[in-house]
């Protein structure tokens, strides 16, 4: 069975440095939005958190599918981890 490297691990669970920045950003955007229209319940900042939260998972995707990539193309060429 194959060990998981940090960036899969991170994928699997769901909680990535990126996605958490990601959704933090998107509730600070979300904030300003609430506070220019208080009549609609915090759903700027729940909008803005889901919307931060995935696009960070995307690239964590991305980070992790490029890791991969690397990864084989040294085993490859007999400079990765035997």
């Amino acid at each position: 069975m194959k060990e998981l490297n940090k960036v899969e691990v991170e994928q699997v669970s769901g909680a990535g440095f990126i996605a958490d920045a990601g959704g933090a950003l998107g509730k600070g955007i979300g904030w300003i939005i609430d506070a220019k229209n208080p009549n609609n319940g915090g759903l700027g900042q729940q909008a803005g958190g889901a919307l931060g939260q995935g696009i960070g998972q995307i690239v964590e995707a991305g980070i992790g599918a490029i890791s991969q990539i690397i990864g084989a193309g040294l085993g490859l060429i007999g400079l990765g981890k035997r």
